[in-house]
């Protein structure tokens, strides 16, 4: 890697994602400690890492190693187990020996991956009873990304994907010079994307270790790697285990010196605002755990006045969500229109998803693509029930006014005191938060306090 092209593209992007202070100095050591607030971030590999919890994270990916490891050794003991019986068949020896070498090559080549990237494993019991996540959850979507587009298995989920995008930026007739892809897993769409259009910069930002590591290691590095799979479902007439080499795609422009893994959390955006013209998010709006009016936020934030937001995925929010904010898709449309974006084109397409090559079984998912454009004036005369913007959209300055209530609780008085034009209501939660009763949600409180005046404003003209 040239790093005085590293210092002089992505560094001077990037921010602490716990006070936002830019960042300006080169890392050295594998780290780098922020100027203001003394956070110490790190990287793996060629991968800049800025976590509101610095170095930390990195022991947090270590852990999760951890117990990906002693499960997988803990399956293939099993299996050993079964074939040294001498009650089985020819037929269900071959099947375990098929599914215990694809398992034994996959653990081998994958921590053998991450310890190359400075993730060792660590094992502690305390830490594994806090839920701390399985690194082995997105696996197939790299094999999807990299393994089952061949030309003897051809698959066409990468290339639609890339069709619904290109697609998107053709219509516009842009040509963007700073793409940032959030969520962008095992990178595979954010480099095609990329090697199609040939911008300044591209930037693929995601939370996970293992996808982290592979796009690096196959787009950044150009080696590849050895990866097995296997179905617990036996499918008629398909292998029960196959070994796929996942390669390095071809790159005769050198074009991946203007590709950059970034290991970062989108709710706290290790980037400084406004630095990029587009923003992609595929597969990302339902399944980040928050509120997508949040998200819209956050994709707000980090584009340049003008710059474009190019969504693509499902609405398939996660079941750990309440209902009340797994919104369709004209609410969000109205979320837009609320924060000033204007929504240029959309589409809505059928396609498959996680199509196996070696399994019958699979799924199809309904697609949604659009294009907003970022401008400077939210509207809310087009939303029915909503009086003001920032009441919604919570990541809106909150306008300066002379706000009053009947209320005079001394924490109104402080809330309303904090309004300044600037904050937005997600700053006056994050500066009220250590003040609120327990058992009460800080956003709740400040939401209702706020309609509750602007209710008794209204009423009163």
């Amino acid at each position: 890697m040239n790093n005085n092209f590293l210092q002089n593209t992505l560094y001077p992007l990037l921010a602490c994602p716990r006070c936002g202070t830019p960042h300006d100095s080169p890392f050295e050591q594998n780290e780098t400690v922020c100027t203001h607030c003394k956070l110490a971030h790190f990287q793996i590999g060629e991968i800049p890492c800025f976590f509101p919890s610095g170095t930390e994270h990195k022991l947090i990916w270590q852990f999760q190693a951890g117990v990906m490891q002693k499960t997988a050794i803990h399956g293939l003991e099993s299996i050993a187990e079964s074939l040294s019986r001498y009650d089985l068949s020819n037929t269900t020896r071959n099947r375990l020996g098929e599914i215990y070498h694809s398992c034994e090559l996959s653990q081998v080549n994958t921590f053998k991956l991450l310890e190359q990237y400075g993730i060792t494993p660590l094992v502690n019991e305390q830490v594994n009873q806090m839920n701390i996540g399985d690194l082995s959850e997105y696996y197939d979507l790299i094999l999807r990304d990299w393994a089952w587009d061949t030309t003897e298995n051809p698959s066409t989920e990468n290339q639609n994907a890339l069709k619904r995008v290109i697609s998107q930026i053709d219509a516009l007739n842009i040509k963007p010079k700073k793409i940032l892809v959030l969520g962008a897993g095992a990178g595979r769409l954010s480099w095609d994307i990329h090697s199609r259009v040939k911008p300044e910069i591209s930037v693929a930002l995601d939370s996970h270790p293992l996808m982290l590591s592979i796009s690096d290691w196959l787009i950044r590095q150009q080696q590849p790697i050895a990866l097995g799979e296997f179905k617990i479902f036996p499918q008629i007439g398909f292998q029960s285990g196959q070994v796929h080499t996942l390669t390095p795609p071809a790159d005769p422009e050198n074009l991946r010196e203007r590709w950059f893994g970034l290991g970062g959390n989108i709710w706290h955006m290790p980037i400084q605002a406004g630095s990029f013209d587009m923003i992609i998010t595929p597969w990302l709006v339902d399944v980040t755990g928050g509120d997508v009016r949040d998200l819209i936020g956050v994709v707000s934030n980090l584009l340049a006045p003008g710059g474009h937001w190019i969504n693509t995925g499902p609405l398939l929010f996660t079941r750990h969500i309440p209902v009340q904010i797994k919104y369709n898709a004209p609410e969000v449309k109205e979320f837009l229109a609320l924060s000033g974006f204007k929504l240029a084109t959309e589409n809505v397409q059928v396609s498959d998803h996680l199509v196996s090559p070696i399994e019958a079984r699979g799924r199809t998912e309904q697609i949604w693509t659009f294009t907003a454009c970022k401008s400077e004036t939210p509207d809310a005369s087009s939303v029915d029930g909503v009086i003001v913007p920032w009441l919604v959209m919570h990541h809106l300055p909150v306008p300066p006014s002379n706000y009053s209530t009947k209320d005079k609780h001394p924490l109104i008085g402080t809330i309303l005191s904090l309004i300044d034009g600037k904050r937005s209501i997600n700053d006056i939660c994050a500066e009220i938060a250590g003040r609120i009763p327990e058992g009460i949600t800080v956003k709740d409180a400040v939401v209702t306090l706020l309609g509750q005046v602007i209710a008794e404003e209204s009423d009163n003209t």
